[in-house]
């Protein structure tokens, strides 16, 4: 998959046509999302906030290495699938809020992180769903994977104050399964590439576009040389 457009944003941005998008964020930015089937590949950077109202359907990609914080607002029965992949070796705190504006509208939101070294990770994850909203879906999946000394914490957070609507979620801190690294390595796969397998299958959820999946091999190169 190729990516149609790399986009250096200054504080705001709007989308009224379908495509795929690359945007580099340094700083606090807000994005709007009228058209429907925007896919947007994020790379973020400066401890950052960026506020996003969501119109149509989108699926938005982030890679990062710094602390973070997402605001969603999803309007008009959207439906939203959001991924953030974080490394670090230092101690950062990824926020994502997501807030379901109107009927009938939903969010997948994976949040994927790598915490190595003297990492110390922190996943705030927090869906809200007020009275009124019916029929809207908010589902959350967060996991990080520890390596060396590295620590981590989760905190998967559903406020759902409407009867009529689906919340769910899910976290794991801690290693890789020793189960499937041994599998692996029982196929004639050295502990290395198992590893390797491992690493690019948990943070390459989906099919990324080759220039950007070129951004995340950077980053987990530098956790395959520690």
């Amino acid at each position: 998959m190729k990516i149609m457009n790399n986009i250096l944003l200054d504080s705001a941005k709007s989308f009224s046509k379908e495509g795929t998008f690359k945007l580099e964020l340094d700083k606090d930015t807000t994005i709007n999302i009228e058209s429907d089937n925007v896919k947007l590949y994020l790379v973020t950077k400066n401890n950052i906030k960026v506020d996003f109202n969501i119109l149509n359907s989108t699926t938005i990609y982030n890679i990062t290495t710094e602390s973070i914080t997402v605001n969603i607002n999803i309007y008009n029965n959207a439906k939203l699938d959001f991924y953030e992949m974080t490394v670090t070796d230092k101690k950062i705190t990824n926020e994502v809020n997501i807030y379901h504006k109107n009927k009938e509208t939903t969010s997948n939101v994976t949040c994927h992180g790598i915490s190595y070294g003297k990492g110390d990770l922190k996943f705030s994850v927090n869906g809200y769903i007020k009275k009124g909203m019916i029929g809207s879906i908010c589902n959350q999946s967060s996991r990080i994977i520890n390596l060396d000394d590295g620590k981590s914490l989760i905190e998967p957070n559903l406020f759902i104050d409407e009867f009529d609507s689906i919340a769910n979620h899910s976290a794991y801190t801690g290693p890789f399964d020793e189960k499937l690294l041994f599998y692996l390595e029982t196929k004639g796969i050295s502990k290395k590439e198992a590893f390797n397998l491992l690493l690019n299958g948990f943070m390459k959820v989906v099919e990324l576009p080759i220039d950007y999946e070129s951004v995340l091999d950077n980053i987990l190169d530098k956790v395959m040389r520690r």
